[in-house]
């Protein structure tokens, strides 16, 4: 069955009238019967609805929200779990923290919804949850501590993650390049790990990704993760015809179409994230969900905006490939690909602190902004120590002239160093570090020679201009003393280099 063919002239009958709406049927029927009578069962199914789902689940029923007092597990002991307050929840779970008494620490409990409780599927499916990503051990990837059935009910006892989601971020538009940077090859080498385990996580996107308070970001709900290897008949049966595990909007066109899903489903997904978390908006985005399963089952897509820099952009589109094989083949690949960029240079903790609004980004940028203004700083104390020469080059002596041209041309390399890489760091801050240890020995030998002109310039002034040869030595001190000790503490604690 075409369905791109079908969901084009789904979206086209819907603009028609009645009459318009049989023409196309007839039309279509006289060539393919099949589609037609499918396109009509869309239509009859669409008509029925009568709007309900162009308004908002809470506007157009409220009660499906409502929860029953006693649904909540908050206050309660569960096993040898006292749990608190719920923290999340999705299609497959309601996830609480709580206090494992038996070992004395915090844990994310989660449990399926009271509807699903006694679902043999479902069951299974956060049984495998469980079996799936306890064999991942990766800083980046949630721990699975349990599986615990108490009281006839399934329970995943895991590290809690405290945080802040990708999708929150996303709220306040694109993330920074240079904060995208190190989340960006922190789930490249979760995703690695995984597949080399032959995991697959099969429903990655922003929501199941959180920035910890320390910057690491945290893959969690491998509620649906499978393992790569072939399926026995008992897997076999736990998926039913037409049923897709996963999010539409981040997964790859083979796990739309029914098709058997691999690690390349979740170099799909990562590239869908990455597009957004850099642009702020979806690669295969549409007015309506039809259009955007359309453009995914298609493989088309717009991405008309370039992410910079080009090798991540390129990066990005491989990864949105339609076809499986022209992607990466898995994790290990796409973080290999990662490693050649100057993405992976890790920036300050701020990037990532700034994404789940944490309370240590106020310290962290203004360690920053101390890097940037001692940049600028050093760069105005040396025009002004050239400026001085200038204005009392006559005292030199016959050499004044030359003096004050040496000086200026040390002084014009230094400065303009200085200043590029301050604006490196406003404006692509993504390669200030890679920038920075380009230019460094040039910034370092002009001024090295810079304060070794000024102490022999200060020792022909002294004598009857002691006042501004002491001007000229005290300038040069501090500067030496700046280039040594200051320059490498403020590198070191404001971009972590």
């Amino acid at each position: 069955m075409n369905w791109t063919r079908i969901a084009a002239l789904f979206e086209e009958a819907l603009t028609l009238d009645a009459d318009g709406r049989e023409r196309l049927l007839a039309e279509e029927e006289r060539h393919s019967p099949g589609i037609a009578a499918e396109l009509r069962a869309m239509l009859r199914a669409h008509d029925r609805a009568d709007g309900f789902l162009d308004a908002p689940v809470w506007a157009a029923a409220p009660e499906l929200l409502a929860e029953a007092p006693e649904s909540t597990l908050t206050g309660r002991r569960i096993g040898p779990y006292d749990v608190g307050e719920e923290i999340g929840r999705g299609g497959m779970g309601v996830v609480y923290a709580a206090r494992d008494a038996r070992l004395g620490r915090d844990v994310a409990l989660k449990m399926l919804p009271a509807a699903f409780s006694h679902d043999v599927r479902a069951r299974e499916r956060l049984a495998r949850e469980a079996r799936a990503a306890a064999a991942l051990s990766h800083p980046s990837i949630a721990t699975i501590y349990a599986l615990e059935e108490i009281n006839g009910d399934l329970y995943i006892s895991s590290e809690l993650v405290r945080g802040s989601t990708l999708r929150a971020a996303l709220a306040s538009g694109p993330i920074p390049r240079h904060q995208l940077a190190p989340v960006l090859a922190q789930i490249a080498d979760a995703l690695e790990a995984a597949h080399r385990h032959g995991i697959v996580h099969r429903d990655l996107k922003p929501e199941n990704v959180l920035i910890t308070a320390d910057a690491r970001a945290k893959i969690v709900d491998f509620g649906i993760a499978r393992s790569m290897t072939p399926m026995d008949e008992e897997r076999v049966a736990l998926t039913l015809t037409g049923t897709h595990l996963g999010t539409p909007g981040y997964m790859a066109p083979e796990q739309l179409r029914g098709q058997p899903a691999d690690a390349r489903a979740d170099i799909f997904a990562f590239g869908v994230m990455a597009y957004e978390l850099a642009t702020g908006s979806h690669p295969f985005g549409g007015s309506d969900p039809a259009s955007l399963v359309e453009r995914l089952v298609s493989g088309t897509s717009p991405l008309a905006r370039a992410i910079d820099p080009p090798g991540l952009d390129a990066i990005v589109r491989r990864c949105l490939r339609g076809t499986p094989s022209e992607r990466f083949s898995s994790g290990i690949e796409l973080s290999e690909a990662l490693r050649t960029l100057p993405l992976r240079t890790p920036p300050p903790v701020t990037g990532a602190a700034r994404v789940m609004g944490d309370s240590t980004e106020t310290t962290l940028l203004d360690s920053a902004w101390w890097w940037q203004f001692h940049q600028v700083a050093v760069a105005v104390i040396t025009i002004a120590a050239v400026i001085h020469i200038g204005v009392h080059k006559d005292w030199i002596g016959r050499y004044g002239s030359a003096a004050f041209i040496g000086v200026l041309v040390l002084a014009t390399v230094s400065t303009t160093l200085r200043l590029h890489l301050w604006f490196v760091s406003l404006v692509h801050p993504g390669t200030l570090a890679a920038n920075r240890s380009r230019v460094l020995k040039w910034i370092v030998g002009a001024e090295g020679l810079f304060l070794a002109s000024l102490i022999v310039i200060a020792l022909a002034l002294a004598g009857p201009h002691d006042g501004i040869a002491a001007h000229l030595v005290v300038t040069g001190l501090l500067m030496f003393l700046s280039l040594i000790v200051i320059e490498p503490a403020t590198t070191r604690v404001s971009l972590a280099t």
